[in-house]
Parts: C-alpha cells; structure tokens; sequence
C-alpha cells in the first residue's frame, strides 16, 4: 500500500469516529406550532348564485323552448313521431350533455384535474358525435318537410 493509501485510510477511519462521537441522544425541546386560521366560508347566497350561473344554459335553453313553443308534451310527441333512430341520436346527445354537466358537477365534490380531463376526453368525443349525428337527422328531417311543401 502506498503512502496516499494509508493518509486516506487514516482520515476516513478518524472521520467516522468522529461523527460517532456526535451522535448523543439528548432531550430536545418542545416543537410548538403555531396553524392557520380555518379559512371562512363564503356566504350561501354567494354559492346560490354561483349554482345559478352554472345551471343557466340549461334555464336558457328551456325559456328558448318555451318562448318557440315547445312544451315537454310537444317535444315528446315529435321525438315519438319521427323514426326511432332520429330519437335514438337526439336523447344520446342530450344525455351526453347531462353528463358533462355531472361530470362537472364531480370535478368539483371529489374528482381532481387529471381525472376529470381524462373522463372529459372520452365524453366529449362521444357528445361530439351524437351532437353530429342527432343535428344531421334535424336537418334531414327538415329538408323532407320543405320539399313537401314545395
């Protein structure tokens, strides 16, 4: 063994020795710590109204019917009429857009960022379609009506 070996051997045999000296086990004092205020919560008028502009497109869109026209009865009574596939894509993409609404609603009781993105992906391809499809059966529909007039 050469010289340097024996220095290093030396000072890294004396260096451990050393921090074994320094490890004593003694009484520490007590940790206080001091927490956060619980944070206040907003006022239930507040959160009412928030709840309120969240469900406003769907309010808006059920006062466009009714200023139409359009009763729960009637849209029944058209959805029943047509054929069944017509009917199929219309309450498939209304259901869709339920859940989307749903799936907001868990974004924001239990499901966190990543999850709700991941489960907006798949849903909105599949609203994007039955939307596709239940408009092109609308306008479909009203391409027949209009030629029948002719």
């Amino acid at each position: 063994m050469s010289v340097l070996g024996l220095v290093l051997a030396t000072s890294l045999v004396s260096f451990v020795q050393a921090a074994g000296e320094e490890d004593v086990f003694e009484l520490q004092p007590e940790i206080h710590h001091v927490f956060r205020e619980a944070e206040k919560m907003p006022l239930a008028a507040f959160s009412q109204l928030f709840a309120l502009i969240t469900l406003a497109p769907w309010l808006i869109l059920l006062g466009g019917w009714f200023q139409l026209g359009y009763t729960p009865g009637k849209v029944v009574s058209e959805l029943t009429s047509g054929p069944t596939l017509r009917t199929v894509y219309i309450c498939s993409f209304l259901g869709s857009l339920v859940g989307l609404e749903y799936l907001f609603y868990l974004y924001w009781t239990q499901l966190d960022l990543i999850q709700t993105l991941s489960y907006l992906g798949g849903l909105s391809i599949i609203t994007f379609f039955t939307g596709q499809r239940a408009l092109s059966s609308i306008q479909s529909r009203r391409r027949m009506n209009h030629d029948e007039k002719k």
